[in-house]
Formats: structure tokens, C-alpha cells, sequence
């Protein structure tokens, strides 16, 4: 089973994403603020920590190096009302995965929580986004239709993106691949399928690209 923390101090929200959680069939354990989980995560093992970024105290982002010396492998998305694309890098900088923007639906959550831990699982520890990597890929017309694509159809082999792209060069088109994955943009699962990863969501969301 699933283990996961949720570090919220509105009570509301997080008992409804408490309840929809253990719905899915996660074990959920629910604090109030950041100190509370870093503390959990002192008694417990986790695999992924949703925090909100404002709480009393100790912020979201500020707690993740602490639960992270309890937990490394575990993924962290930060919950925030206030997401911009440098609240996403910086988050993720830190050590965050994903952001999530409230207010959200039910399935963004599940779907969120899913493809972190994935990616966790694949990547084995998180990348290390630089704004100027993120901004020079998405200067680049083909990498933003490649993103626009991924976006729509979820998932594509490396040849149904040329097509779509009607790109003949596979030399060239696989250098631009290469820079989204070095912009935290794009990844491969396991079948080598490339897939946008949250980071590539949530600023294709925030571009209004898609």
C-alpha cells in the first residue's frame, strides 16, 4: 500500500483530501503543519509528502530537506494557491517533484500523486530545474509543439512524434528531445515511451500552451 503524507492547515481541505485518498485505497496520514510531518516522518516511512507551501511556522518548501533526511526516496508535491512557473522551479530546486495549483479537481490530485511517484521510481531522485534551461526550452517552437502533443495524446513513441511533427531529421528532432529532458520537460517510462512529466504540465499550464 501506498503511504502518504499530507501537511495542511486548513482543515477542510485536508479532510477531504484525506477522504478521497483513502478512497483510492492509500494509508493517508494528515498533519497541520510542517513541523508536525517532519515529525511523522521521524516515526514513519513514507513515499510521497503533499505539503502546502504558507503554513505557521515552517513553509512547505522549507520542510523538505528535513523530511527528506527521514525519507530520500520519497516524492514531495507542494499544494499552493499562489503558483507561478518560479514558485515551480524554485519548489523544485528545493527538492519538491510537482507543484499543485489550488483550487483543484479530484482526479488533478490522483493524477498528480500517481505521476510523482513514478517519476520517483524511475528517476530515482528528482532534476534539478534551472529556469533558464525551462525558458530556452520553451523558446524553441518544435520543442513547444512536441510539448503541445505529449500534452493531448499523454504518452508517444519517439517516430508517432515525428509524424505529428512531420519531422524527417531524427538527428535533430532527438537533440530538441534531449533538451526538454534536460529542462525536466519530458521523460521516457519504462517502455521508452516519452511522457510530459509534472514539471512539463504545469508550465505548459502556466504558458498557456495547452
Amino acid at each position: 500500500m501506498i503511504n502518504v503524507l499530507i501537511a495542511e492547515d486548513d482543515c477542510d481541505l485536508r479532510d477531504n483530501m484525506t477522504e478521497l485518498l483513502i478512497l483510492e485505497g492509500y494509508n493517508v496520514t494528515d498533519v497541520g503543519s510542517a513541523e508536525e510531518a517532519i515529525a511523522e516522518c521521524e516515526k514513519n516511512t513514507f513515499d510521497i509528502a503533499l505539503l502546502d507551501l504558507v503554513m505557521p511556522g515552517m513553509t512547505g518548501v522549507e520542510a523538505i530537506s528535513n523530511i527528506r533526511q527521514h525519507n530520500p526516496f520519497m516524492a514531495v508535491v507542494i499544494v499552493t494557491a499562489y503558483a507561478t512557473v518560479d514558485t515551480a522551479v524554485d519548489a523544485m530546486k528545493k527538492g519538491a517533484d510537482s507543484v499543485l495549483t489550488k483550487p483543484f479537481q479530484s482526479n488533478e490530485l490522483i493524477i498528480t500523486l500517481k505521476r510523482s511517484i513514478q517519476e520517483k521510481q524511475l528517476l530515482k531522485c528528482s532534476h534539478d530545474i534551472d529556469p533558464d534551461t525551462v525558458y530556452a526550452a520553451l523558446a524553441n517552437s518544435i520543442r513547444r509543439e512536441a510539448l503541445k502533443h505529449l500534452a493531448v495524446n499523454k504518452q508517444l513513441k519517439f517516430m508517432d512524434l515525428c509524424r505529428l511533427l512531420e519531422i524527417e531529421d531524427h538527428t535533430k528532432f532527438n537533440f530538441h528531445l534531449r533538451q526538454l529532458k534536460k529542462a525536466g520537460l519530458v521523460m521516457q517510462n519504462e517502455s521508452k515511451v516519452y511522457i510530459l512529466t509534472n514539471t512539463g504540465q504545469f508550465v505548459l499550464q502556466n504558458h498557456n500552451l495547452i
